[in-house]
């Protein structure tokens, strides 16, 4: 028999209390049929996963870390920043990455992102059912999907997926439960602060929701659960510390807030837009907020986290992510417990015709998954231009447009600038360079390379760069194709025919 959560009473359980026992049928198939719709989606666009120019820097770097079983302590891949400190402090997805490089080249770096994607979101689909409707949990995933897909790429972040999950689950299986968060919770910290850098979040997370785990109880419990909080909290803040850098990682974070040099340049930093990814991420604001205040006083440290994390997501579009995947965890057993209407039915046996369409779809995302072939995009990857800039023999310092950082990086160039900008090319540097490539006069840009000594330029075929290019003196074009250019300083090599 299951208690009806209004029955529950305040002094044992939080609000969020509400989830039904698992039983094994329905659910579980439906669940294994998001894993491989998921599957399939992903594989008919698994070079979309590579769009991103950051993917191949992290699978250099990891190259890097894995040949010399250490991690680097300052840049070693750029020209204008060269000896600076810097950091490798998502080490462990890089190094993950180059593993399925290695193993598959791209072709495995899109499968264990997909993957880990797929994976995450079966996961999140049979966490929900056991709260709300299948109809619920099936519309719940949808919008996460939707929202998630912009930023579906073969980068760090994506391996936080399970792990944010994890972390989020454990938290409010606690508050469900009365108790503070399983010690179980430790170990997906660490490996969350050695995979990626949001880590911080986490431990604000667990910190705000501290505040209801400790007053659901009756008062006379409130010193003994806040003493249990605390001790999970201050542990975890140890364990988030457990990375070959220690404590560096999260000075480095806070760093890149403070500063803000780079932001403005940026698109996933810029505020959440106003397409249909944004409206479904803002309804999903909205609504959560909503259901929420149907209770403020039982669910007002949720509101909190939901508000933080909304806030977020609308200055910034990165921390979509975050919200989407958090806010499902953080509503679904009040939005149960106040609307009786989203509890699903009694679960039952898959049925045959179930079964039947979990084959179609295995052997279909098993057949595309083994047929595609992606690869960096040629925007991305302007590998003739190189060529033919390493058959002239030109040497020296290079000037590189920000979205070719990735590939020199991969291709062993040392950088003029690259996606690494949470640490390097600030104080000043972003800044300067957008005021020269702004600049009428090519006295500024060209102040700019000899102050870095470059010698030649490997930029996009149009764009500022090439603009500012063909106006300084002294400067020849040595090659062009669709994708990209390059230039040279007159003298360095003869001019392409």
């Amino acid at each position: 028999m299951r208690s009806d959560p209004a029955s529950i009473p305040v002094s044992t359980q939080s609000p969020g209390a509400v989830s039904r026992p698992f039983v094994p049928g329905a659910w579980g198939a439906s669940s294994i049929l998001v894993f491989l719709v998921v599957v399939l989606l992903l594989s008919t666009r698994a070079g979309q996963l590579l769009n991103d120019p950051d993917s191949q820097w992290h699978m250099a770097i990891g190259r890097w870390i894995i040949a010399h079983r250490t991690v680097p302590w300052t840049d070693l891949f750029s020209h204008t920043f060269a000896g600076s400190p810097w950091i490798a402090k998502e080490w462990a997805s890089q190094s993950l990455f180059y593993g399925a490089y290695a193993v598959a080249g791209w072709w495995g770096v899109c499968m264990l992102t997909i993957l880990v994607v797929a994976g995450s979101l079966a996961g999140l689909h049979l966490w929900l059912q056991r709260r709300v409707s299948a109809t619920a949990a099936l519309l719940a995933i949808t919008a996460v999907f939707v929202v998630l897909a912009p930023h579906l790429l073969a980068r760090p972040h994506i391996l936080t997926v399970p792990v944010l999950l994890v972390w989020m689950t454990g938290l409010v299986a606690a508050l469900e439960r009365g108790r503070a968060p399983s010690f179980w919770l430790i170990p997906v910290m660490v490996a969350w602060a050695n995979l990626h850098g949001s880590y911080p979040i986490g431990l604000v997370i667990a910190g705000i929701l501290a505040g209801e785990g400790v007053l659901s109880g009756s008062r006379s419990e409130w010193i003994g659960r806040a003493l249990r909080w605390a001790r999970f909290l201050a542990l975890a803040t140890v364990a988030s510390c457990l990375t070959p850098y220690g404590y560096v990682p999260f000075l480095v974070n806070l760093g890149l807030f403070n500063s803000g040099e780079s932001l403005p340049f940026i698109d996933e930093w810029q505020p959440l837009g106003l397409n249909g990814v944004g409206i479904v991420a803002v309804a999903m604001f909205i609504g959560s907020i909503v259901v929420l205040l149907t209770a403020p006083r039982k669910t007002l440290f949720r509101l909190g986290v939901v508000t933080l994390l909304g806030v977020m997501m609308i200055r910034h579009a990165r921390f979509a992510d975050l919200f989407v995947l958090a806010a499902p965890i953080l509503v679904a057993g009040p939005a149960m417990a106040r609307f009786p209407a989203l509890r699903g039915a009694p679960t039952i046996a898959a049925s045959r015709g179930l079964g039947l369409i979990i084959l179609a779809c295995t052997v279909a995302a098993i057949t595309v998954a083994a047929l595609v072939s992606p690869r960096p995009s040629e925007a991305m990857t302007p590998q003739a231009a190189l060529d033919a800039a390493r058959a002239r023999r030109l040497t020296g310092p290079v000037y590189n447009d920000y979205d070719f950082g990735g590939f020199l990086i991969r291709s062993g160039v040392p950088t003029f600038i690259d996606g690494r900008s949470d640490q390097l090319f600030l104080g000043g540097f972003m800044n300067g360079l957008d005021r020269a490539l702004a600049a009428s006069e090519p006295d500024r840009f060209a102040a700019l390379l000899a102050r870095y000594r470059v010698t030649w330029a490997l930029v996009r075929r149009e764009g500022r760069s090439a603009d500012q290019l063909r106006r300084l003196e002294g400067w020849r074009l040595l090659h062009e194709d669709e994708t990209a250019a390059v230039y040279h300083q007159a003298g360095d090599a003869p001019a392409a025919r």
